[in-house]
Order: C-alpha cells, then sequence, then structure tokens
C-alpha cells in the first residue's frame, strides 16, 4: 500500500520540532522507500544526514538526485546540486566527472577541463594511476573537439579573423540562416574587440523582433547587455534592455532588466519596469507572478490607482474576486511603515539561546485535544495589528516577544525579516529569513512565500549561489511558484557566464 505523502511529512516534521532528528530521517527513508523517484524528499534527506553529521549518507543522497536530474536533461538544476555536495567534500570524484560533463554541454570547455584536472589529481594522490590516464584522454579529447569546433567554424583565409566588421557579417548571416548559437558567439566576439558596434547590435535584436522571432532578438540583446556588463558599463546594458522592451514587453527580458535596475540602485527605472513586467505577466494570465511585483509597486506608490487595478486583476486571475481587500491590507501596510523610526535589533542579539528551547509539547497536544489550537493573547498577532495601524515600535517589541515562542517563532522572524528587506538592511534580513526559514510554518504557502523572499534577499546581497540553491528545492517542493523557474535559468546562466570568466 502506497505511502501518503503528505502524511510522513507532516509526521517528518513533527519529529524534527521534538528534536527527533533520527526519527524523522527514518520517516524519509520510508518515504523514499515506497517513491523512490521524490526527488524534493531524497534532497531534504540529505540535509538531514548533514545536519546528523552523517556527511557520507547526506552526500550519497545529493548525488542521487543530482543524477536523476542529470539523466532527465536539467543540467542547471542538476549542476548546482552537484555543487552542493561539493561544499561538502570538496574532492568527491563522481561530482567532479558530473560537472565536467555539464561544463562540456553547457559549451564551458575551460570549466570541463578544469574540473577535469582537479579529477586527476586526486586519483594520482590516491594512486590511481588508470584513474589518471582516463582523465588526461578525456582532457584529451575535449581539447580535440573544441579545436575541431574551433576550425569548423573558423572564417576563411583569406579574411581576417579578428575584424570586427567581418565577424558581424557573419553573426547576420548565421541568424539569417537560423544558427543562432553561432550568430550570437560571433556578435559577441565582434563587440569584445570593438564594443562602439553594440548600438548596431541591439538594432539586429530589434529588426529580429519586428520579424516575429522574439527569443532570438533577446538572445542578440543579452549579448549587448552582457558585454555591455563585463565592460563595465552598466548603463549602456540598462538601455539596450530598456529599448528591447519598448518594442518587445518579454518577460525574460524585462525580468533581466528589473535585475539590473535593483543592482544600481536606480528606483525610477525599475518602477517603470516593475510597471511593464506586471503587465505583462497579466497579459500572459500568469496572476500569482503579476500579484507579487503589482503590490511591491502599490506600496511603493499607495496612491496609484492603475497599481491597485493591477493588484485586482491579478487576484481574479487566482480565482479571487475580492481583490478590493488585498488592495486595502497593501496600503496598511505602508501606512504601518512610513514614518517609521525604529530600527529592530539584529537576530544576533535576540536570538541567542532559543534554539535550545523545547517546544511544550503537553501544552500543544492540550489545545489540540481542546479544539483549541490558537495560542492566547498571540505576541505575533499584536505585532502585526500594531504595524498595521502604524504603531511601529510597538510592532516590534511584540515581534520580539513572538520570536522567543517555540509556535511563534517562524512567523515572527520573517516578519522582522520583511522589515529588514524594506529598510534595505539585507544582512539582518537574511539572518531573519533564515530562522523563519527553518520553520516550521503556519502554512506550506507561507514556507514558500519565506524561502522565495530568502533567496531574493540573497541574490540582492550579492549571494547568487545561495539564492539558486534555495530557490531550486523551492520549484521541486513548489512547482510552478511565482516566477522561480525564470529565476532559476537567469540565475544558472550568470553564474555559467561567470564561471567562463573565470
Amino acid at each position: 500500500m502506497s505511502i501518503d505523502r503528505e502524511a510522513a511529512l507532516k509526521k517528518a516534521e513533527k519529529l524534527l520540532r521534538q528534536g527527533k532528528l533520527k526519527g524523522a530521517i527514518e520517516e524519509y527513508l520510508r518515504l523514499i522507500e515506497d517513491q523512490p523517484r521524490d526527488v524534493s524528499a531524497i534532497n531534504a534527506l540529505g540535509d538531514l544526514y548533514i545536519r546528523a553529521g552523517d556527511m557520507d549518507r547526506g552526500i550519497a543522497q545529493f548525488t542521487r538526485v543530482a543524477d536523476q536530474m542529470f539523466a532527465d536533461g536539467f543540467l542547471p538544476r542538476a549542476q548546482a546540486i552537484y555543487k552542493k555536495t561539493l561544499k561538502v567534500q570538496p574532492h568527491h570524484e563522481h561530482t567532479l566527472s558530473q560537472l565536467a560533463e555539464i561544463a562540456y554541454r553547457q559549451g564551458l570547455s575551460g570549466d570541463a577541463i578544469g574540473y577535469l584536472r582537479q579529477l586527476a589529481e586526486r586519483r594520482r594522490l590516491r594512486g590511481d594511476e588508470r584513474g589518471v590516464s582516463d582523465c588526461v584522454e578525456r582532457i584529451r579529447t575535449l581539447d580535440e573537439r573544441v579545436s575541431g569546433a574551433s576550425a569548423s567554424q573558423a572564417a576563411p583565409a583569406d579574411e581576417a579573423p579578428d575584424d570586427p566588421a567581418v565577424l558581424f557579417a557573419a553573426a547576420t548571416k548565421e541568424l539569417a540562416s537560423g544558427n543562432e548559437l553561432q550568430g550570437r558567439a560571433a556578435l559577441m566576439r565582434a563587440l569584445t574587440l570593438d564594443a562602439a558596434r553594440h548600438g548596431d547590435v541591439v538594432q539586429i535584436a530589434l529588426d529580429l523582433a519586428g520579424q516575429g522571432r522574439i527569443e532570438t532578438a533577446f538572445g542578440c540583446v543579452d549579448v549587448a547587455t552582457d558585454a555591455a556588463l563585463l565592460g563595465g558599463n552598466v548603463n549602456q546594458a540598462i538601455e539596450a534592455l530598456q529599448t528591447f522592451v519598448r518594442a518587445a514587453p518579454h518577460i525574460p527580458a524585462l525580468v533581466k532588466l528589473v535585475e539590473l535596475c535593483v543592482d544600481a540602485r536606480l528606483d525610477g527605472p525599475l518602477r517603470a519596469a516593475q510597471t511593464q513586467l506586471a503587465d505583462a505577466y497579466l497579459d500572459t494570465g500568469k496572476g500569482a507572478e503579476a500579484r507579487v511585483i503589482a503590490e511591491d509597486l502599490l506600496e511603493q506608490d499607495p496612491d496609484c490607482e492603475a497599481h491597485a487595478q493591477r493588484v485586482r486583476r491579478a487576484m481574479e486571475l487566482l480565482g479571487d474576486p475580492d481583490g478590493g481587500r488585498t488592495v486595502a491590507d497593501v496600503r496598511g501596510r505602508h501606512r504601518a511603515m512610513d514614518g517609521a523610526e525604529a530600527e529592530a535589533d539584529s537576530p544576533g542579539d535576540t536570538w541567542d539561546g532559543y534554539e535550545q528551547e523545547e517546544i511544550d509539547l503537553s501544552a500543544v497536544l492540550a489545545r489540540i485535544g481542546s479544539g483549541d489550537q490558537t495560542v492566547v493573547d498571540d505576541p505575533c498577532d499584536r505585532a502585526i495589528r500594531h504595524l498595521q495601524e502604524g504603531r511601529v515600535e510597538q510592532g516590534i517589541a511584540d515581534l520580539r516577544e513572538a520570536a522567543r515562542v517555540p509556535q511563534t517563532r517562524a512567523r515572527a522572524a520573517a516578519e522582522l525579516g520583511r522589515l529588514h528587506v524594506r529598510r534595505g538592511e539585507l544582512d539582518a534580513a537574511v539572518e531573519w529569513l533564515e530562522r523563519a526559514a527553518d520553520g516550521p510554518a503556519e502554512t506550506q504557502q507561507e514556507g514558500f512565500a519565506v524561502l522565495y523572499e530568502l533567496a531574493e534577499a540573497l541574490e540582492q546581497l550579492g549571494e547568487p549561489a545561495r539564492a539558486l540553491a534555495i530557490l531550486i528545492d523551492l520549484d521541486a517542493d513548489a512547482g510552478e511558484y511565482r516566477d522561480v523557474r525564470l529565476r532559476i535559468e537567469r540565475l544558472a546562466r550568470a553564474q555559467a557566464g561567470s564561471q567562463q570568466q573565470q
């Protein structure tokens, strides 16, 4: 008889809340034995083993998940989990071998060779001469493949391969023929040699967009943007994307524009890009993604009726016609934050000692038995009321009190994390949101929201690898949640580009 997955997860969560790590591990083992392709459960089991200090079993679970994703063709997700393995065991041979193969398939031959050299050195140290020879052969084969590919794409002997004009002409020809990868590669090479051709590349993108080849067009403007960023010209990169999205409100282009505006701290262009992205999500029926952005816009400008209407449209797409109440809630949160002068204490000042508090199970069970599952005079509820009514100091004090209570700890930590995010205090925000992510959350959706906000804060803080790992886990658990998959693709692409530069 098949195991009830939700029941098993709840039982494991309960055991964790009781401090029974071994029992939680056993529950996950039962679940995975019954559902051996449950990658989320396998990954979670790996985390539990690491937490328990059993590194070998933890790594075994991570590689099991990554191998499955690799076999299914989800290379960026497999890569992220393999790298998670390397953080625990930097010289794990199977992981190094798989990362080399992924890098090769992604066109990152330098990274592939780097992984193979690490693998060869590891094998040499333990005396595995046959294994070293295998690595050397793989490196040689890889070099030959790269050389062969370069030769097949090289310009004729009577043309100068490093002439930007020749490369630009070749790129135009390749793109017209549908050879997009070769075309983009030639464009990037041309821009590397002559940055003054930036505008020409943007124009190619606009021409392609006019022909209806939106994805190809975005690939070209992406090249122009990346070349500008590599040259240290952030404004030029932003202007290229702004020009493109005015012609084609392409969601991936808008997402990238928003991220660049956040990094550059350009509030005006950021709000304009967010507005366009929210509308694009609404036009494509993506209510969850549109709601997140529309609510953020409304909080920044609570009197804007156009933003309020975006929130209402998003709620209708989500099957909740009561968007007016949501608008009122958002405006209430803005009033609560407006004029706030007090600073929330950092977790380091208030959390020490809380981790060891025992959950009073007898009290919890007594409330469950009586049908009363509320906490009398809940300080977290009090805090929310204070914040909504503009009494920020009292709200912060109550949140700090709620953070001392196991039953409201996660919720209070989440609210404090959000306060810090709004104030731009990202280090403190990450600490509180990590506490909240340790949970357990009151609802599954609240748990998803905390993980999403934690990943967002980490990315803004300049820790994209950690953000990517969290988003991958969230995607495995929550499926198509907000714009998680778009963020995963963008972060994975950025990470691959960063590694290629190194």
